[in-house]
């Protein structure tokens, strides 16, 4: 540790630390330096400080007490939102005769995905004219036999069965119309509708395809992407720096500049088999559709712990001779160069070990070309 003055410097020292003020643009006095102060050697100087016009021009910041701050990186991918995914399964079999929508594509919901030609709706629709003719005939027979037993030529008991007779029909009818509008059908042929909003990620459906339920499987897959996941893996080693609710700042290759935030919003507590690691996931609102599933990205937690250290900015500390030192500011205006030991570093923060205490100030603008002048 040294301190320096100006005055008791010797001529080469001193000209150096003339070409330190020059870099700040200040005036520096040299006083009243006399010729035999100046022929004193180092060690028989009072120490001097700084000016204090120099020290007005000089940055600096105090050293905090500070919570540690440990960011965690890490790797990850976009999926969409499984609670926000739906699977568009086929009700019926058929032959795929027209598919409108594309891989990729924006639809709505109720908007038209597939038309299917398929013998059920066939038969259905044939069904339901049937069912129509059963009822206006079960209606004509309700009315005669109600005139009959109006005019006893007709029991009671034949008037309760033509009033169940209609109302079978009408149930049988009620029942094809219902089934008739779960389906869709549009001239006979089964119409597959969007079942919500969203970006079709999945399309198994192409034209002239034949097919029944059992053997394709959902056709179509939507997913609404207003919010998606990003998905990382955690190794074991990092796994008490991770919680839900930590904030998260997350980059992409497709918009460098950018940054999304969000939070962990959920930790799943298992571990990988094979890679053995565990996966954390983040929900990030994604109103424009910038965030494609798929994407890479990387991952930023940001982790405070209880612990408290003295902190000061990254910059302030100089490295050199495999150790780093701060320029402490001491009463009286002298500038010490001290070392320091750095448990951590984050954020442009440094919290350190030792060498520091709270409410020290230290010089944070330029300090290595200040270093060099005091101590070459």
């Amino acid at each position: 540790m040294r301190a320096v003055s100006l005055c008791s410097l010797p001529l080469q020292p001193m000209i150096r630390l003339l070409r330190l003020t020059s870099l700040f643009f200040l005036p520096f006095s040299l006083g009243s330096c006399s010729e035999e102060e100046q022929v004193v050697p180092p060690q028989a100087a009072a120490p001097a400080g700084l000016s204090a016009a120099m020290l007005a021009h000089l940055e600096t910041d105090s050293v905090r007490l500070t919570p540690v701050r440990v960011d965690l990186h890490l790797e990850g991918r976009v999926v969409p939102d499984a609670d926000r995914t739906t699977a568009v399964f086929p009700l019926v079999g058929g032959v795929i005769e027209k598919v409108p929508v594309s891989l990729g594509d924006r639809v709505e919901r109720g908007q038209v995905l597939a038309i299917i030609r398929s013998t059920h709706m066939a038969e259905l629709a044939q069904q339901r004219t049937e069912a129509e003719v059963n009822l206006s005939t079960a209606k004509q027979r309700l009315a005669t036999v109600h005139d009959m037993h109006t005019s006893a030529m007709a029991s009671a008991q034949e008037l309760a069965l033509a009033r169940a007779a209609l109302q079978k029909a009408q149930d049988e009818l009620t029942r094809l119309r219902r089934q008739t509008e779960v389906y869709g059908p549009e001239g006979g042929r089964y119409v597959l509708r969007a079942p919500q909003a969203g970006i079709i990620t999945e399309k198994k459906a192409a034209e002239g395809m034949q097919f029944s339920p059992e053997q394709v499987g959902n056709l179509f897959t939507l997913a609404d992407l207003r919010d998606v996941w990003v998905l990382a893996d955690v190794f074991q080693s990092d796994i008490e720096k991770v919680r839900t609710g930590l904030p998260v700042e997350v980059r992409t290759l497709s918009y460098p500049d950018q940054v999304f935030t969000g939070q962990v919003d959920r930790v799943f507590n298992l571990l990988n088999p094979e890679s053995k690691t565990m996966q954390v996931r983040v929900r990030l609102p994604n109103p424009n559709h910038q965030l494609k599933p798929g994407m890479y990205a990387r991952l930023r937690l940001q982790n405070t712990s209880a612990e408290q250290l003295p902190a000061v900015p990254s910059t302030s500390l100089v490295f050199a001779n495999g150790q780093r030192y701060a320029l402490v500011v001491q009463q009286g205006k002298a500038v010490e160069t001290r070392p320091v030991a750095v448990h951590y570093s984050s954020g442009g923060l440094s919290y350190l070990r030792s060498g520091l205490e709270p409410g020290e100030q230290v010089i944070s603008s330029n300090p290595l070309l200040l270093y060099k002048e005091l101590n070459d």
